[in-house]
């Protein structure tokens, strides 16, 4: 799937659904001229026939419905878990300004490291499906020396225990982050979307329509419709991946934030 990632989805979009609906039609012909030699409309019914294709699609809409809510599900926790990392970022640094110098400016610069690896080099490792480790040494250097930290006063610890507690949080959103990188549909389901979407087409073959054209364009319709479907499930697929993918918009804001801040 990744070469499909890097087609603009405008573009995408209307591939899928000229693929459906190319093969829908090449399809429905081939059928029918068969049926009609082996003499096979003469032993159907429409009656039945519709009986069984609206089960058959009333069961592949209901799949294919519940795979399309789960992979938009996937893309807003996608986007939830950057939006909060990036807002966690903010509330640690302005918490990191607490203590006192030197140790707060060896303590903010990480932070404004961190947060322009993410947009420099952790987001072009994303678009790509691979993960980058440049941001977790950085976290984890800033971890040590905040952890080594000795407060002296009252007001210190108050600080201190803040600034780990907002520490401990920024990694958690970082690892839901990453792990949203490997979010995707399993092939398994795929290969439900696809068969199922197949059956479903070839069920509408099986009404006994005397005008093609008719017919063409109620097939066309179907396909049409279930191409959309798919082509939703496919763009969804991947949140950080491909040239759709979600944007460092809220890290490139915070960082602009960071660097105003004295």
């Amino acid at each position: 799937m990744k070469n499909l990632d890097d087609i603009p989805v405008w573009l995408f979009a209307l591939l899928t659904v000229a693929t459906f609906d190319a093969v829908g039609f090449a399809g429905l012909v081939c059928t029918r001229r068969l049926g009609h030699m082996l003499g096979l409309y003469a032993l159907l019914d429409n009656n039945t026939v519709g009986w069984i294709f609206s089960s058959i699609l009333v069961m592949y809409a209901i799949a294919i419905g519940l795979i399309a809510i789960a992979t938009w599900g996937n893309a807003s926790t996608a986007s939830l878990a950057a939006s909060q990392e990036a807002s966690h970022i903010v509330t640690l640094y302005r918490t990191l300004a607490g203590y006192p110098e030197p140790h707060r400016s060896e303590f903010m610069r990480p932070i404004l490291a961190y947060t322009r690896s993410v947009i420099e080099i952790a987001w072009p490792a994303q678009r790509r499906g691979e993960v980058s480790e440049k941001g977790t040494e950085i976290l984890f250097d800033l971890g040590s020396r905040v952890f080594k930290f000795e407060p002296t006063t009252s007001g210190q610890s108050v600080v201190h225990a803040e600034a780990l507690r907002a520490f401990n949080t920024l990694v958690e959103f970082r690892r839901r982050r990453i792990e949203a990188t490997t979010y995707a549909v399993p092939t398994a389901l795929w290969v439900v979307v696809l068969i199922g979407a197949a059956l479903s087409i070839f069920a509408s073959y099986l009404f006994n329509i005397k005008s093609l054209l008719a017919q063409s364009l109620l097939t066309t319709l179907l396909a049409s419709m279930i191409a959309l479907l798919v082509f939703f499930i496919a763009s969804t697929d991947h949140p950080y991946r491909g040239v759709n993918a979600i944007k460092p918009l809220a890290y490139e804001i915070v960082l602009s934030i960071l660097t105003q801040i004295p």
